[in-house]
C-alpha cells in the first residue's frame, strides 16, 4: 500500500511530498514531488500497481476501486511512465482526461472493473451518438475504456478486459460528413501562396521592428510550407537537422507546448523530407545571422514560445495577407480562412506530396507516421480519383499506345471486341 509523507523543504524553502510503496520484491522504495497532488497521483498509480497483500486468498472485489480511481492512475502513467518509456505530449493527456470525463466517467465512473461488461459499452456508445459527438469522438471513448480495464487486468483486480461489441460502420452520411471535414483542415494551394507573399513583404517591411521580427517568421513559414512539420517540430528544428549538401531536411527533436525541446514522441517521427530549392534561400538567410543551436529559438537557445506564435505570427501573416489582396496587386492572391491553424499546414503538404504522385509509403515516411494504416485513414482520400488514366494505361497494345496509333480509349474497345472473337 503506496503513503504520502510530508519531506524536508528545499534548501530554497520550497515544499517537498514524498510517496512510500513497496514494490514487487517487497522492497520499500520512495518518489518526492514539488505538489501534494502530483503525489496523490502517483500514489493512486501505485495502489493499482501494487495492492495491499490480504491474508486470505481469495479476493474481495468489495474493496477493489473504482473505475475512475483506476483511470487516473492509468493516465498517471502514461505523464509518468517506467524507466524506458517515454511520456505523451501534455496536449495528449488533456485529450484523454477530457474523454474520459465526458463521455465515459457518466456511465462507469463509480463501477468496479469487475462488474463493467460489454453493456457499458454500447451505452457509452449510445451516449455520445446522442450527444452528436464524431465517430472518432465515440472509438476514443471506446478505446479509453478499454484500455482503463487492461490497465486493472495488469494489476490483477480484474482476470479479463469484455470485449468491445461495438462493431458499427460508418454510415454515407457520417462517411461524407468526415470528407468535408478533413477537406476542411488544409490551405487551399491559393492561401499558401498567398501566406508565402506575405511573409516576403513583412521581411521587407519599412519599419525596422517588423522587418527584424519577420527575419525569423518567414523562413519558419517556409519550414512549415515545405516539410510539412508539426509546429512543435519547427520550434526545435536545429542547425545541424538542416542538410543542404544531402539535399535533405532532418526532423529529430519537437518542443511540445510549454516544455523544452525533446527527441520527437515515436522512432517514425524522426525522419528526413527532401529539400525543397525554394526553402534554401529563406533559411541560409536566417541562419548567418546568428550561430545559436534553434534555429527559430530564442536569444538564450530556448523554444520560442507557442502562446507567443498565434498572434505574433499566424495571425499578422494573415493580417498582412488581407491587405495584399485589397491592393489587387496579383490576382492570385485569395483571403486566406481564419479557423485554420499550424497544423493546416502539414496537410496541405500531404496534399501536395499526393497531387505531385507520391505513393502511400512515401506519404507516411515524409508525414513521421509509424503505421501506414494511421497515413491510410488520415489521408487515404487523397488517393481517390475517378480512374481513367488507370484504366486508360491498362492495354495490351501498348506498344502502339507509346507510338500514339490508336487513342486509349479505343484500344480498350477493342481489345474487348477481341476477347468476344475469341470466346466465339
Amino acid at each position: 500500500m503506496a503513503k504520502i509523507v510530508k519531506l524536508r523543504p528545499t534548501p530554497k524553502g520550497e515544499p517537498r511530498y514524498g510517496v512510500r510503496w513497496k514494490d514487487e520484491t517487497g522492497k520499500e522504495r520512495q518518489a518526492s514531488f514539488s505538489t501534494r497532488r502530483e503525489a496523490q497521483l502517483f500514489r493512486s498509480q501505485k495502489e493499482v500497481e501494487f495492492p495491499r497483500q490480504r491474508k486470505n486468498l481469495k479476493r474481495n472485489r468489495i474493496d477493489d476501486p473504482s473505475f475512475a480511481i483506476i483511470a487516473v492512475a492509468y493516465i498517471s502513467s502514461l505523464k509518468n511512465p517506467e524507466p524506458g518509456e517515454d511520456p505523451l505530449e501534455p496536449v495528449t493527456i488533456r485529450g484523454y482526461k477530457s474523454v474520459l470525463q465526458e463521455h465515459v466517467f457518466p456511465v462507469v465512473a463509480r463501477k468496479r472493473p469487475s462488474n463493467i461488461d460489454g453493456d457499458d459499452y454500447k451505452i457509452i456508445y449510445k451516449r455520445c451518438v446522442k450527444l452528436g459527438m464524431s465517430t472518432r469522438t465515440r472509438a476514443e471513448a471506446l478505446r479509453l475504456l478499454k484500455a482503463t480495464l487492461t490497465f486493472a487486468k495488469d494489476a490483477g483486480y480484474i482476470d479479463f478486459v469484455p470485449d468491445n461489441p461495438i462493431k458499427k460502420k460508418k454510415t454515407r452520411k457520417e462517411e461524407a460528413e468526415e470528407q468535408d471535414a478533413a477537406e476542411k483542415k488544409y490551405y487551399t494551394p491559393d492561401e499558401v501562396y498567398t501566406m508565402l507573399v506575405a511573409a516576403d513583404n513583412l521581411a521587407s517591411d519599412p519599419n525596422k521592428q517588423t522587418r527584424k521580427t519577420w527575419a525569423r517568421y518567414r523562413p519558419m513559414v517556409y519550414l512549415l510550407v515545405y516539410t510539412g512539420a508539426r509546429i512543435s517540430e519547427a520550434r526545435a528544428f536545429r542547425r545541424q537537422d538542416y542538410a543542404p549538401a544531402e539535399g535533405r531536411i532532418h526532423i529529430r527533436e519537437s518542443a511540445p507546448e510549454g516544455t523544452g525541446s525533446y527527441e520527437t514522441k515515436t522512432a517514425a517521427g524522426r525522419r528526413w523530407v527532401p529539400m525543397n530549392p525554394e526553402l534554401r534561400e529563406p533559411l541560409e538567410t536566417w541562419l548567418d545571422t546568428h550561430d545559436r543551436r534553434l534555429v527559430f529559438g530564442t536569444t538564450t537557445d530556448k523554444p520560442i514560445s507557442l502562446p507567443t506564435l498565434y498572434p505574433r505570427l499566424l495571425e499578422a501573416l494573415k493580417d498582412r495577407a488581407d491587405l495584399l489582396v485589397a491592393t489587387n496587386a496579383d490576382p492570385r492572391l485569395v483571403t486566406v480562412r481564419r479557423d485554420r491553424k499550424f497544423h493546416a499546414f502539414r496537410h496541405h503538404f500531404a496534399s501536395w506530396l499526393v497531387k505531385e504522385g507520391a505513393n502511400l509509403k512515401q506519404l507516411q515516411r515524409y508525414m513521421g507516421h509509424s503505421k501506414a494504416s494511421f497515413t491510410l485513414d488520415v489521408y487515404g482520400h487523397l488517393f481517390e480519383d475517378d480512374g481513367q488514366e488507370l484504366v486508360a494505361r491498362m492495354s495490351m497494345k501498348a506498344t502502339e499506345t507509346r507510338n500514339g496509333t490508336l487513342p486509349a480509349g479505343q484500344q480498350i474497345w477493342e481489345m474487348s471486341n477481341l476477347e468476344k472473337v475469341n470466346s466465339g
